[in-house]
Parts: structure tokens; sequence; C-alpha cells
């Protein structure tokens, strides 16, 4: 797992980046948002044009452009500009879409697709702890170390390069597919059998809707959807937060209680049993605990303490609700197309923090309204079969 460990680390990397080019450049707020854009129509880019490459199982290759993208940042940060750091940050996006990729075909890959769902969890634990040690560390010893932690990143990418486990046939993804068609061959024979009862209405009835509903399947578009507005609920919320307690914590108490959260919520995930299993009615359950989470509690924000409740709170919701989504994603699909999935998670992120953005200034109840608005508005397709 210590290509999950080095994700979350790359992770780790986007705030301290971000707030870096901040405090060096004399930039204005219209370039921050341009660098924002930048770095997700980068990462929306390399899923789509990498897709094709995950889908073929070729992870190192992946592995290597991650990798290469890394790299040059340490060159382009020691000769900082506005063109510079805008060409870091990309390459950072750039970076962090290869990786993921590469991770998420190689456990498809290298794990039986009955264990896909516990791995996949697995991983984002790593991810979260990894990630949320490395924000600790960045509060506590400050932007100083960006340097050190550059290197230590392209280190690990350069050993994740070698080490990770060559894919020389896409067989455990294909050989779901063929499982899937045998049992949906087997559920069609089951569904005709129940006209040995058409003599008994309901029994015939009975029989023919268990058989036939045990085969439904979620539409992948309304998992697609379910995604980007999980991830567009959230961003829409934590956009203005910064803006609403800047008067009361310091930048590095805020980096302190995000990465406590990360480790947190890896815990608590930990301890619950089975809930990383696929299910669209369950990613559903848990995307309307997380509105309410959000939006009921977002008016008891004042100190650190509220604030890490909240986020704790929210951060342990986000992950499973994005285990389950992913995971159900993932059958559906039977491990292929992957990034689309995180495709519809950055539109997520950019229609979120554009619109918390604006909307914040319409005050505190059309806030929150618009928040339980493109929530349920987006979570409602996940009931769709």
């Amino acid at each position: 797992m210590l290509s999950s460990v080095t994700y979350g680390m790359l992770s780790a990397l986007d705030p301290m980046l971000f707030i870096y080019i901040a405090y060096t450049l004399n930039v204005s707020g219209v370039y921050m948002g341009i660098l924002s854009a930048t770095w997700s129509a980068a990462y929306i880019l390399c899923n789509r044009l990498s897709g094709p490459l995950a889908d073929g199982g070729h992870n190192k290759v992946l592995a290597i452009l991650a990798l290469a993208s890394v790299a040059p940042i340490y060159i382009l940060l020691s000769n900082l500009s506005h063109f510079t750091a805008l060409l870091a940050y990309t390459l950072h996006a750039a970076s962090m879409a290869f990786l993921n990729l590469a991770i998420s075909v190689t456990l498809l890959e290298h794990v039986e697709s009955s264990y896909w769902d516990k791995v996949n969890l697995l991983s984002r634990i790593i991810n979260n702890i990894s990630r949320g040690l490395m924000l600790i560390i960045i509060a506590l010893l400050g932007l100083n170390v960006l340097d050190e932690v550059l290197h230590i990143i392209v280190f690990m990418l350069l050993i994740v390069s070698v080490v990770l486990p060559h894919i020389y046939i896409s067989f455990e993804r294909r050989f779901y597919i063929i499982e899937r068609t045998l049992s949906r061959i087997g559920m069609y024979v089951k569904a005709t059998a129940s006209l040995l009862y058409v003599d008994r209405p309901k029994t015939f009835v009975e029989v023919f809707s268990r058989t036939w509903n045990s085969s439904e399947a979620t539409s992948p578009v309304g998992i697609l959807v379910g995604a980007m507005g999980a991830v567009a609920v959230g961003d829409y919320i934590f956009t203005v937060i910064p803006v609403i307690l800047k008067g009361k914590l310091q930048l590095t108490s805020m980096w302190i209680v995000y990465g406590f959260s990360a480790l947190v919520s890896a815990l608590i995930a930990l301890t619950l049993n089975n809930i990383e299993a696929s299910g669209a009615r369950k990613a559903f359950a848990i995307f309307v605990l997380r509105l309410l989470a959000l939006v009921l509690g977002f008016s008891f924000l004042s100190d650190m303490t509220s604030l890490a409740l909240y986020v704790v709170l929210s951060s342990t919701l986000f992950m499973l609700l994005d285990v389950v989504l992913y995971n159900t994603y993932v059958y559906t699909q039977a491990g292929f197309r992957t990034s689309n999935y995180f495709v519809a998670r950055e539109l997520g992120s950019i229609v979120g923090s554009l619109l918390g953005g604006v909307a914040v200034d319409l005050g505190l109840y059309t806030f929150l309204l618009l928040a339980i608005a493109i929530g349920l508005t987006t979570s409602l397709p996940l009931l769709i079969e």
C-alpha cells in the first residue's frame, strides 16, 4: 500500500502549494481563482486522456507519468513567477490524476473481484492517515518544509513506479464480466421458472419479483451524479468556512483540524463492519445523513472545537459515502471507465466551490436552503434503477 501512502502525501501537497503561491507572490483573488480552476481543468483532462491507459491495465505507465509530472515542480518553484506557479500547480493536478488511476487499476486487477470493496476502503483509509499526518506536520513546521516534502514525494513516486506490480493482461475485470453475465443468464432462467406457478397468480408474482428485483442494477449515470453531488455539497460548504472563521482561527489551526479529522475518520472507518459494501440505497442514506450534518451543524461553527467536531463528522461520512459510491460504480462497470468517476467528483468540486462563493452573500438561511436543494437534487438519481 506504498502507493496509497504516497497518494495521501501528494493530496496534502495541494493546500501547501496553493498557500505557498498565495503568500509568496503578489497575487489577486482573480489569479487564485484562475489557479484553482486550472487545477480542476487539468485534473479532468488528464483523467479523460489517461482513461484508456487505465482500462488497458497500463498502471506502470500511469505511475511514471505521475512521477514525471511532480519532478519539475521543485525547479518551477525555485524560479517562482505567475506563469511558473500556474504550471507547477497544474502539474500537481496531473500527478494526482495519473497516480489515482494507477492505484485504482492495480487494485482492480491484482485483487479478486469479491474483495474489491474491502481493498478500496483500506486504500482510502491509508490515504486519509497519510494525508492527515502530513497536514499536521505542515501545520507544526510551516511552509519552510515544502522543498523537503517535494523531494520525499518524488522519491516515493520513484519507488512506486518500480515496485508497482505489472499488469500483463487485464484478467480479473474481464473474468468478472463473464461471471456477471453467467449470473444474469441464471437470473433469466429462474425468472422463467416462475411460469410454473402461473396457475397460482400470487405465488407467480412473488417468485418473479423476488428473482427479478435481486438482479436490478443501479444506473451508472445516477452513481456519477451522486458522486458529483456529494463533492459539490461539501465544497459548497467548506469553501466559505475559512472566510467565516478567519478572524477566529489561524491557518495552522485549520490545517491541524483538517489533519486530525482525516486521522479520526480513518480510524472510525476501521471499526465499522461491512460499511464498504456497494449499494445505491446505502449511498443515498449516507448522502442524506451527511447533508443533514452539514446543514444543521453549520450554524454552530464558532471555534476550533466546534470546527473539529464538524469536520470529523463530515469527513467520516464523506469517506464512507465516497467508498460506497465508488464500489457501486466499479461493480456496475466491471472495473472499467473508473476515470469517469473521478471526473464527476472534480466537476462537483468546481460547481460546489463556485456556487458556495456566490451564495454565501445571500444570507445564512438562503445559503443553507440552496445546499439542501443541491444535495437532494443530486442524490435522488441514486434511487433510479
